[in-house]
């Protein structure tokens, strides 16, 4: 079968992949220069390894990506680390990665500190998320949490990520972020471009087609079971067509009597965020030891300070530093139209409030912004999820969308890519 890919992320590839392997003939449709979305990453001159546009990690049991990566050779590429996760709390760092540093936390009463490992403990041993669709995350963390750690600790990264949709977030949405949490992570040589790369390799090699640069405008019928894809003035004939695409954008690609269904009316309710990062590159380090750091003062315009070179070595990236601060924001918010240097003014002067004793020398600033890329996850989300196989036969939609009670990550998006493909290959 002749079958296209519209969208050249993780999904996107894993499914041409997977498709491949099954001899059909896939063309991928990217619209930006690069594949493998925010995972794909960029590299400076002086740099020996690529950087993702947002900040990138793996878990330990994230088995999709690490069992692929290992199919496509990249046994020797994979790092696994134990960096130091930290929230703020007024104005300094606390480590609060494990259960000892729960403990030392000085934020926190005995009895909050233990009912805050309880809530952990449950969520951590409990393999059911269904019944916790039911209730809001705020709700589940007050009931075994209390509210005194809903304040401190929860409260400002939960809203501090979601906003005015904060009391709606569903608690099985917090259960996964717990769940699927490990003390050591995971990272790639060269970065998560190197494993971009060997997918798009295995891709070609297996006679799959890839364009970059290349933004789809329309897809078509051309017949009953076939569709005509459409960019600039130029179209394809393709029996099958799986759209990995955020779902605002792939919508726009379908004709009028298919996004008017009513299997999508609940899809295309669902609220979306824009993740977006601002990179500094430094002579010296911004944050001392910290990998992740969790801002917990709502004052602060971002949500948290990631300092990759504290979790892979900066020999790397020239022996610089590389630290991002990194936002979840609505559509519409006043961030998302300023300018890499406007938005480096708004976050200097909260920046060296987190290491105010530290000198430290910009050398390079880099800015991203990534439409759609957080769904949110409101009680009930798994009702909205229409099957990957749409009402119209030959035509399949999988995105971050899809991946449901998991927060969006490159682990779920193999896995998805990975389920898409078999259903398109057994759907003949």
């Amino acid at each position: 079968m002749r079958i296209a890919i519209i969208g050249g992320g993780i999904t996107g590839l894993s499914a041409a992949y997977q498709l491949t392997k099954h001899r059909h003939l896939v063309s991928i449709f990217e619209r930006e220069p690069h594949l493998g979305g925010l995972a794909g990453g960029f590299r400076s001159p002086d740099w020996d390894w690529h950087l993702e546009q947002t900040y990138h990690h793996l878990f330990t049991n994230d088995t999709a990506i690490l069992s692929l990566s290992r199919e496509l050779g990249l046994e020797k590429n994979i790092l696994t680390i134990r960096p130091v996760t930290a929230s703020l709390w007024k104005g300094k760092p606390y480590q609060l990665d494990s259960p000892m540093s729960l403990f030392t936390f000085p934020g926190l009463s005995i009895p909050d500190k233990f009912r805050t490992a309880v809530l952990l403990a449950i969520l951590k041993l409990t393999p059911l998320w269904q019944p916790l669709e039911l209730v809001t995350a705020e709700t589940l963390i007050r009931t075994i949490g209390g509210n005194e750690a809903f304040r401190v600790i929860w409260e400002p990264l939960l809203y501090g990520k979601f906003g005015k949709f904060a009391p709606k977030v569903s608690a099985a949405w917090f259960w996964a972020r717990i769940k699927k949490r490990t003390p050591s992570l995971v990272y790639f040589r060269g970065g998560f471009h190197t494993f971009v790369t060997a997918l798009e390799h295995a891709i070609s090699k297996k006679n799959g087609v890839i364009h970059t640069d290349m933004a789809v405008t329309a897809i078509r019928n051309a017949s009953r079971n076939t569709y005509h894809v459409l960019w600039g003035n130029k179209n394809e004939k393709f029996d099958k067509i799986l759209i990995t695409a955020p779902t605002p954008i792939a919508l726009s690609l379908l004709p009028k009597y298919i996004i008017h269904n009513t299997e999508y009316k609940a899809l295309r309710a669902i609220p979306h965020l824009y993740a977006q990062t601002l990179i500094l590159e430094t002579e010296q380090p911004i944050l001392k030891n910290v990998y992740w750091l969790n801002i917990t003062d709502t004052s602060f315009p971002f949500l948290a300070a990631v300092a990759h070179t504290n979790f892979v070595s900066p020999s790397h990236y020239g022996g610089r530093h590389l630290t991002y601060f990194g936002n979840y924001l609505p559509q519409g918010h006043p961030y998302l139209s300023m300018t890499k240097n406007q938005l480096l003014k708004l976050c200097m002067p909260y920046i060296h409030r987190l290491s105010p004793n530290t000198k430290y020398t910009i050398r390079n600033t880099y800015a991203f912004l990534a439409p759609f890329a957080q769904p949110v996850h409101t009680c009930g989300y798994s009702t909205r999820i229409p099957p990957i196989a749409t009402p119209y036969k030959g035509l399949y939609m999988a995105n971050m969308d899809y991946i449901f009670p998991w927060d969006r990550g490159t682990n779920y998006a193999v896995e998805l890519g990975q389920k898409a493909a078999q259903i398109i290959h057994e759907d003949q």
